[in-house]
């Protein structure tokens, strides 16, 4: 669901107070969100999926765009710690599998006692930060043609 950023604090405060900034637990939304996100169930989703709504405990979880720009330092980050892209592109363990692959590629023969191999380092992050990227842009291209994230897709939280 989209909601816009002056009303993310709102959905994301728990019924004890707390403000989460990145997961709001099973149990935590509020009442009132609850209705209304149940109310946006029942008026766009298939019976049986409305239904599963009501029977769970909801948690909330904001997507954003986290592009990575290194791979690797001194330590090589692979899959979500790497960067994380839209759950639209279901794309997280082929993600994580090409890093690791591409890795394993680049430090093939290396040893704790040679030099680490720098330039197939170098050219292994290249690759895989352009593949990250364009898996970025396709998340959002897929989010805009179902209105999922963007300004002009229905908005939660319409009557403010």
């Amino acid at each position: 669901m989209n909601v816009a950023e002056r009303n993310l604090s709102r959905l994301m405060t728990g019924r004890s107070g707390e403000q989460f900034a990145h997961f709001l637990p099973p149990g935590e939304l509020m009442p009132g969100t609850v209705e209304e996100v149940g109310a946006q169930a029942d008026s766009s989703l298939p019976p049986q999926f409305a239904r599963l709504f009501r029977l769970s405990e909801v948690f909330m979880q904001p997507v954003f765009d986290l592009p990575p720009y290194r791979m690797a330092d001194h330590a090589a980050l692979i899959g979500d710690a790497a960067g994380t892209v839209r759950p639209h592109t279901a794309s997280g363990t082929s993600k994580a599998f090409g890093d690791a692959a591409g890795l394993a590629a680049a430090m093939n023969g290396w040893t704790p006692s040679k030099v680490l191999p720098a330039r197939g380092l170098e050219e292994w992050e290249v690759r895989r930060l352009a593949h990250l990227a364009r898996l970025s842009e396709i998340g959002i291209e897929l989010a805009v043609t179902s209105s999922l994230g963007v300004a002009n897709g229905r908005q939660f939280f319409d009557s403010e």
